[in-house]
């Protein structure tokens, strides 16, 4: 299947607005908590979707700080209820098929806390529900298989380590995963800096 080239491409990194690109990561640094708390339940009327309550999260922390870009990637901070949350993402270098009135679509890196190296995409739709993306990392070493499960508009990497270890040895990862409606949607995200700003964030957040 051929990629169309996404916005990434189409946009030199100078011509998008540097608060744009962290603030769409930010929303999946404060998705996270919401999406794999939140129960199977049909929608409530009047109560606002994770994402609208993701995104007001990422409003009251004040608004992320960049730390720097390397390569493909930049590095980020924010503060989230006083406590310090790190974080490295890429915007998906292309994207195929097309999906009208898909937001932003990234991966991304968050140190939290204890917790460390979570790797989450927000795919700019909501998934299915019990939507299992597949993703691939390209090395030269061969291709690493990845598995991925869904909540809301993110998917989240089932294994930390593994996907760690496989973004550092790879140039890219290719996540297939279920569309909007129906058919298979598959994005791909660049590893080029990946390990230089896993480092960065690692030392904002020792």
């Amino acid at each position: 299947m051929r990629l169309r080239p996404g916005l990434a491409r189409s946009m030199s990194p100078c011509m998008i607005p540097t608060r744009m690109i962290l603030a769409a990561a930010a929303l999946v640094v404060a998705f996270p908590a919401l999406a794999q708390q939140a129960p199977q339940r049909p929608a409530q009327p009047q109560r606002p979707t994770q994402p609208q309550q993701a995104q007001a999260q990422a409003q009251a922390q004040g608004g992320p700080s960049s730390i720097g870009r390397f390569d493909d990637w930049e590095a980020a901070t924010l503060s989230e209820r006083g406590q310090k949350v790190c974080y490295a993402f890429t915007r998906a270098a292309a994207s195929a098929p097309a999906v009208q009135g898909r937001g932003e679509v990234v991966l991304v890196l968050t140190h939290r806390g204890r917790s460390r190296d979570e790797v989450a995409v927000r795919a700019g739709y909501t998934y299915p529900n019990n939507a299992e993306p597949a993703g691939t990392v390209e090395a030269s070493s061969g291709n690493i298989a990845l598995a991925f499960f869904a909540a809301g508009e993110a998917a989240f990497a089932r294994d930390r380590a593994a996907a760690v270890n496989a973004f550092e040895r790879g140039r890219s990862l290719r996540l297939a995963g279920p569309g909007p409606r129906g058919g298979t949607v598959t994005d791909v995200f660049s590893l080029r800096g990946f390990t230089a700003a896993r480092r960065a964030i690692g030392e904002a957040c020792k």
